[in-house]
This record gives C-alpha cells, sequence and structure tokens, in this order.
C-alpha cells in the first residue's frame, strides 16, 4: 500500500529499531517537525529528494528540544523502511508518495544472531584497541523478532555509508545477515 508521508531530505538513513538525533533548522523542516509533534505522526529521514525508487527511512520522535527561535533538537527512532514511489515537493515541505519495504528470505537463527553479537563485541575491542574513537553499545537487545534483532546488531557496529545503504538496501534477510556477518568477520581478521 502506498502511503503520502512527509520527506526530509538530510542525506541519510538509519536502520529500523536505531535511535539519533537531528538538528533542524531550515524553516520547511521546522514546519514538518512541528506537525509531526503536534499531530503525534511520523516521516520519513531520505537521502535526498529528487530520486524516485531510493529507501527512506520512517522515524518517530521520542524527544524534541527547542534551542533557539529558530533550531529544535528532535530525539527519532526508525520504525521501518519505505522506498519511495513520488516525491512533491510543492507545499510546505516535501512530501512523498512511499510503500512499506517487505523483507523475504530465512532469517538467521537464535544462535547465529548471538554468536554474531560476539563477533560484533570482539570486533568493536579490536577498533578500540587500534584508537578508534568508539562507544562501547550497550547489547540490551530486547527484540523476539530476529530480522528487528539482525536491524539492532547492524546498527551497534561502525560502519561507512556505503556498508549501510547495502544493509539498507537488501530486503533478503539471509542475504543481509551473510553481508554483516562477512563485514563483522573482516574486521576481526584485519591485522593491525
Amino acid at each position: 500500500m502506498i502511503v503520502e508521508i512527509s520527506l526530509f531530505g538530510v542525506g541519510i538513513n538509519y536502520f529500523p529499531t536505531e535511535i539519533s538525533i537531528l538538528r533542524i533548522f531550515e524553516p520547511r523542516y521546522l514546519l514538518l517537525v512541528g506537525d509531526s509533534i503536534k499531530n503525534n505522526t511520523p516521516f520519513c529521514v531520505s537521502e535526498n529528494l529528487n530520486q524516485i525508487g531510493q529507501i527512506v527511512s520512517e522515524v518517530k520522535i521520542l524527544d524534541h528540544k527547542d534551542i533557539s527561535n529558530a533550531e529544535q533538537v528532535v530525539v527519532v527512532e526508525c520504525i521501518s523502511l519505505k522506498k519511495v514511489r513520488q516525491i512533491k515537493l510543492d507545499s510546505e515541505y516535501p512530501r512523498g508518495n512511499c510503500e512499506l519495504v517487505s523483507d523475504i528470505g530465512i532469517p538467521p537463527t537464535e544462535s547465529e544472531l548471538d554468536l554474531l553479537q560476539k563477533d560484533i563485541q570482539s570486533a568493536i575491542g579490536k577498533l578500540i584497541e587500534q584508537g578508534m574513537s568508539v562507544d562501547l553499545p550497550v547489547f540490551e537487545i530486547e527484540s523476539f523478532n530476529r530480522i528487528l534483532k539482525l536491524w539492532e546488531l547492524s546498527s551497534k557496529i561502525p560502519m561507512a555509508e556505503e556498508m549501510k545503504k547495502s544493509l539498507i538496501y537488501e530486503n533478503d534477510v539471509s542475504k543481509r545477515f551473510e553481508k554483516l556477518k562477512n563485514y563483522v568477520d573482516n574486521l576481526n581478521n584485519l591485522k593491525f
């Protein structure tokens, strides 16, 4: 089903379950966020405002704070991924017709996810030992859904936008798991 939703063209994507902070200062996006807060509605964070077919992150606002008359900080959580079918730029702020991205494929088992979590912890330890400024993530993953747990694990390991985009655009869960596992294995096998 295609729905119309507000678009915030910020140049990034989030994994489902990922929590982040957005700093809003552009007038059209201040309006978008204000309407989202007032109506308790989600909006989508997109890479740009001109690419049909891009995957965008649908987010809900968890918290917000005005820091000046023309600036606001919002804490958002990604609740799903959507694919853009049409972009409309003729109103107060951008809107898009989007449809939910549906996963296919067989999800990893609980034991595969537990092993991946241990491998991620090891890889982060190696990165910290080599001087990378990374906070140790808290692994309080409460999801009983293995697909969401895979997204949660994806958000715990530092990665370049290219890798993140590769995971976000992969809707086959088993392939997504293999991509993340290979990425983590490569980090753990690096010789520093």
